[in-house]
């Protein structure tokens, strides 16, 4: 396995690492949870009750770190689909939570609603590529208030793959988790075999949620995995400065694995980041830019540095359509993470800063990580490979070819793309001129109307059914 692409030196982590405790220790966290309060104050942090501001001790951030476990295992549905989350090891996902989609009949944009929703996550199934699924839109044709359980009940109902998705509240929490029960068959299995994780966004600058807050406490509580991380804008709610960014990032992270260790030593953790900038002429947020992927560089030197499994953004961009910008942007923020080493790498899919999902961006997002793939499997060399004896059979002005050297290793070396088209110009004019989106669109279009991932027992889907039902008709 290759060396993890690095830009920081053990002391520039240890700077950073310093820094952050200096943020916990004298500005704090501001968290509105009762709860949270209470385990922090018990456990010797700092607590103004009034203004609900926890400062946290280095020697607390640092026992907690020690005791958080270093590597983690996801499970699908399927259970053969298995993430192993330890040093080297790096999976890619889809991401959310889109508001709006890029119609595949039409080309033009709508809002996403539930069908939409339950269609890209059977496609994401399907492709080969996408080693788990983090929800990637949010329907707009149910309650607001009760978004989240639907995306999780779509998640569960259209894919085998592991489950990355939000809670908003204690309530839909602790539904969620009983979700996730029903499918693995009790609470303990579930966290034997845990086929779901929760994402917690936390705010910046140092702003935790309640709801986010009782969210990673419900879930630390049961073992199910937490996945938290904050997305601080750099020139906005965090310094210009990418290193005063990524320190007040760091520092918001590990208060929440304070947090999550206070409840359960045990819960797996995945340290997270979505540490961003805006464009200093527009405002807008940038995820496709090259500060993006150096983050992300500095989330898994950090998270290793730490000891503790990753995850963070990729793949993304800032384009609003599948075009040659989209496709520089995610190639980038694809490559970058991945050579770190970030152990989940979520981005798949959507377009226009995480806004819009697009059937067609999916195929191409699948094509990109396969490249990834391929990048991260580096070259093998041995006596095999050399193929020394090969060479001397073929001699000079050969044809390697038809030997069965060239068909063994043929498909093991060389990456064979889906979608991207290597044929003659000639060729590719006979054939109708299609360019990479018309052929992502075809290849979606084919597999929704193909394939449909194994279904969950009727009992099982109407017992997940029947936990919204009765929220609806309270």
């Amino acid at each position: 396995m290759n060396p993890p692409y690095e830009i920081l030196t053990t002391s520039q982590l240890y700077k950073l690492h310093l820094a952050s405790i200096e943020i916990l220790e004298e500005v704090g966290v501001q968290i509105p949870s009762e709860e949270a309060l209470k385990l922090c104050g018990d456990a010797g942090a700092e607590v103004d009750l009034k203004n609900r501001i926890v400062k946290i001790p280095q020697y607390l951030v640092e026992e907690c770190i020690r005791k958080t476990p270093h590597k983690v295992i996801l499970y699908g549905r399927d259970l053969k689909l298995k993430l192993l989350l330890e040093e080297g090891n790096v999976y890619f996902g889809t991401v959310g939570f889109a508001t709006r989609i890029i119609d595949i009949n039409t080309g033009q944009y709508r809002s996403l609603n539930r069908e939409d929703l339950a269609k890209l996550t059977r496609v994401a199934d399907a492709l080969e590529n996408i080693d788990f699924q983090l929800v990637m839109g949010q329907p707009i044709d149910v309650p607001l208030e009760m978004a989240e359980l639907y995306q999780w009940l779509i998640a569960f109902e259209n894919t085998r793959k592991h489950i990355v998705c939000q809670a908003l509240s204690k309530r839909n929490a602790e539904i969620a988790v009983e979700m996730g029960s029903i499918i693995a068959g009790d609470k303990e299995e579930l966290r034997k075999h845990p086929i779901m994780t929760f994402i917690i966004c936390l705010n910046s600058p140092l702003l935790f949620g309640e709801g986010l807050t009782e969210a990673l406490i419900v879930a630390s509580k049961y073992g199910v995995p937490v996945w938290v991380e904050s997305g601080p804008l750099a020139g906005a709610n965090s310094p210009v400065t990418l290193a005063g960014t990524v320190a007040l990032n760091n520092a918001e992270v590990l208060a929440g694995l304070v947090i999550s260790k206070l409840v359960n030593l045990q819960s797996p953790f995945i340290y997270g980041s979505w540490s961003r900038s805006i464009d200093m002429r527009t405002g807008s947020v940038v995820l496709g830019g090259p500060e993006f992927a150096l983050m992300r560089i500095c989330t898994a030197q950090l998270a290793r540095y730490y000891k503790i499994p990753s995850g963070g953004g990729g793949i993304l961009c800032d384009s609003k359509t599948s075009d040659a910008q989209a496709g520089y942007e995610k190639m980038l923020t694809a490559i970058l993470p991945a050579i770190a080493r970030i152990n989940l790498v979520c981005g798949i899919g959507l377009v226009g800063s995480e806004n819009i999902a697009s059937f067609e961006q999916l195929v191409i997002d699948n094509e990109i990580v396969g490249i990834a793939k391929r990048v991260l499997n580096g070259i093998r060399l041995d006596d095999d490979t050399l193929a020394i004896d090969t060479i001397k059979e073929v001699g000079h002005g050969g044809n390697f070819l038809p030997k069965k050297h060239t068909l063994k290793f043929a498909k093991i070396e060389h990456y064979i793309p889906r979608i991207s088209d290597r044929s003659s110009p000639d060729t590719w004019i006979r054939t109708g001129m299609k360019n990479t989106s018309q052929r992502a669109r075809e290849q979606a279009l084919k597999i929704l109307s193909e394939y449909s991932p194994v279904s969950l027992p009727k009992e099982v889907s109407e017992k997940l059914q029947s936990l919204i039902l009765k929220l609806k008709t309270k």
